[in-house]
């Protein structure tokens, strides 16, 4: 019989993870869909034992049984390959349908088990059934590994898929313009689906509503569909941690025990009474404990401005108004205190980072596979790195949403968020380089990880976070630039709440362009670099912009013109440098201002102004930091 190479691809990415307006949406949407993946996975290994390349895992008997939470593992990759020996395509037809049933029964349950959470809840029926059957897609390819040759079939396999990928099912229009969904209005995360709750504005205010409305985060105005319910509350909130919390994690720290104990007692009854969310996930393997247990809750409540907001809602008992009040004055008694460190402890920084990492020059990698066994030693290696990925980033004080094959996105507090997309960097080089020596790969062609690191105000919506990851992410891959500044790099995109967003890139090999960014950081951590710096920096950068076409006149660049409008910008730097004073009022360290004339003349000094105003980021604890009012 002969031997097919069987492919396929589970989504759609955009409605299960990006699709997302709150933090649990994204970690949700991830898990489901490696959920989704892995049942698949496992109907293929069930039919064809030892079929499955990507994934290849040690005990898929095991390691593809459901998860009931999101663990430490590895997620399984919404791309699915086999090897299977059978008699005509009819056996891989049915068996890519099969791998999709069980794909969509995972799912349709996940979906069941999260309408258990809120039993009380009215939904619209005939539009649950629907929708939980309609929310997976796959698209399957295969071909024969005609005479042997396997690095053929692999190339004609993902053109098929592409082409399949490209040929979409659409189902036919309804008949009737009034029938399912009509009047009803569209979700809050998918505007293609209709909302399945059953329930009209004014009815959400009665009290018996109340507890699984909260425990959906419902606020006034929101609609969710049912894959959207199945990412409320399909996983218990408290396995993932808000972004709030993260953002908040250097401040946590910072305090003392007793502060710490005071917030947690404040906090426990809000979380009690469904206005806040405890935080269990991201536990430490050995302490079997949140490394989050400090304060193990969602941290929105420690901004002054989100508290407000929450002690304006309508529907608040007299208990839990009560509750935010002792929160609110514990805050204020520990904000005009010194911390741990001796320090003020003020209002939590109010910016985190959203880490979205990919491989480089995988697709060399995989067109140098001979044959299904080196497939399978490049698929354990991308196993491998995405296995070290939690703990790397937990090692950092963050936590991954989702590892699997070489794509990581994360959440990180700022001050960790470089040295833990280094670290992961660093950690998927190593894991591919044993592969890609074996293979014969040219070692310029060894694959790399490119990271974009998304830096965002908890209070911006998450799509848009995440699509600034996505934007830095692109950036630091870098296709449009020249082909030895491509890939292996980091870059940085910060989105502040106004005014224009600063970037800043650099390739993993450029050791000065890492230097420069953390001593400007410790610079500004230390109080010795003062804040107006790079916005001066940006003043001068405007009023001599005009030396930019007088260097060209008439048609060439002239050398003489270029260096006298390099000492310019120096002289122009070196006159604000001497006048800038510190918080203490004393004047900048000798050796800063001579790194900074001297990168003053070496770039231009707009993207010296970013790089400034990115570390500054980079270097705060608290709102006080960055500018934010408390």
């Amino acid at each position: 019989m002969p031997t097919y190479l069987l492919t396929l691809s589970l989504g759609p990415v955009q409605s299960l993870i990006a699709a997302a307006r709150r933090t649990r949406d994204l970690w949700c949407g991830s898990w489901l869909l490696s959920e989704a993946a892995r049942a698949a996975a496992l109907e293929l290994h069930r039919q064809h034992p030892g079929c499955l390349i990507f994934p290849d895992l040690d005990n898929p008997d095991q390691a593809l049984q459901p998860q009931r939470t999101p663990g430490d593992e590895a997620n399984i990759a919404n791309i699915l390959r086999a090897e299977v020996t059978a008699a005509s395509d009819d056996t891989l037809r049915a068996l890519s349908a099969a791998a999709k049933r069980e794909a969509v029964e995972r799912l349709a349950g996940l979906c069941k088990q999260a309408r258990a959470e809120v039993p009380d809840l009215p939904l619209h029926e005939d539009l649950w059934q629907a929708q939980t059957r309609d929310i997976l897609e796959c698209f399957a390819a295969w071909t024969v590994v005609a005479d042997g040759n396997y690095q053929a079939a692999a190339k004609r396999l993902g053109g098929l898929l592409a082409a399949r990928k490209a040929t979409r099912d659409f189902d036919p229009a309804a008949i009737d313009p009034r029938g399912l969904g009509y009047g009803i209005p569209k979700s809050s995360l998918d505007a293609g689906r209709e909302s399945v709750i059953a329930l009209s504005r004014k009815e959400r205010n009665l009290p018996k509503y109340r507890t699984a409305l909260r425990k959906l985060g419902l606020n006034g105005g929101e609609e969710l569909d049912a894959l959207a319910l199945a990412k409320r509350r399909a996983v218990k909130a408290e396995q993932f941690t808000a972004f709030a919390r993260i953002a908040a994690e250097p401040w946590v720290g910072s305090l003392t025990p007793e502060q710490q104990q005071r917030l947690r007692k404040a906090y426990q009854p809000l979380a009690s009474g469904e206005l806040a969310t405890g935080t269990t996930g991201n536990q430490n393997p050995a302490s079997k404990t949140s490394i989050y247990a400090a304060l193990p809750y969602d941290g929105a409540l420690l901004y002054g401005f989100r508290l407000a907001n929450a002690r304006q809602a309508r529907d608040l008992s007299p208990d839990d108004l009560q509750s935010l009040g002792t929160l609110d004055k514990v805050l204020n008694a520990i904000r005009k205190e010194p911390n741990a460190h001796g320090e003020l402890v003020g209002e939590p920084l109010p910016y985190a980072a959203i880490l979205q990492a990919d491989g480089d020059r995988m697709g060399k990698l995989l067109t140098q596979a001979r044959g299904a066994t080196d497939s399978r030693a490049i698929s354990r290696a991308l196993h491998g790195f995405a296995s070290e990925v939690r703990e790397i980033v937990r090692a950092q004080r963050g936590h991954a949403v989702y590892a699997g094959g070489d794509d990581v996105l994360a959440l990180l507090p700022l001050e960790r968020a470089v040295p833990c997309a280094r670290r992961l960097a660093d950690s998927f080089a190593k894991r591919m380089a044993g592969v890609a020596e074996r293979l014969g790969l040219d070692k310029e062609d060894w694959p790399s990880l490119s990271v974009g690191l998304g830096i965002g105000h908890l209070m911006e919506p998450l799509g848009s976070l995440r699509a600034r990851a996505d934007r830095a992410e692109r950036a630091a891959k870098g296709n449009s630039r020249i082909a030895k500044e491509q890939r292996n790099a980091l870059c940085i995109h910060l989105g502040v709440r106004s005014g224009a967003e600063p970037q800043w890139r650099a390739q993993w090999l450029d050791q000065t362009a890492f230097a420069d960014l953390e001593r400007f950081t410790q610079a500004f951590r230390q109080g010795a670099l003062p804040s107006r710096v790079p916005y001066d920096l940006r003043a001068i950068a405007g009023r001599l912009a005009h030396l930019d076409a007088w260097t060209q006149e008439p048609r060439l660049p002239d050398p003489a013109r270029i260096e006298t409008a390099r000492g310019i910008r120096r002289s122009e730097v070196a006159r604000m440098l001497e006048r800038a004073r510190t918080e203490r009022g004393k004047p900048i360290e000798v050796d800063l201002t001579d790194l900074i004339r001297t990168r003053a003349g070496d770039q231009p000094l707009a993207k010296l102004a970013d790089t400034l105003i990115i570390a500054r980021w980079l270097s705060a604890r608290t709102a006080a930091d960055v500018g934010e009012p408390a």
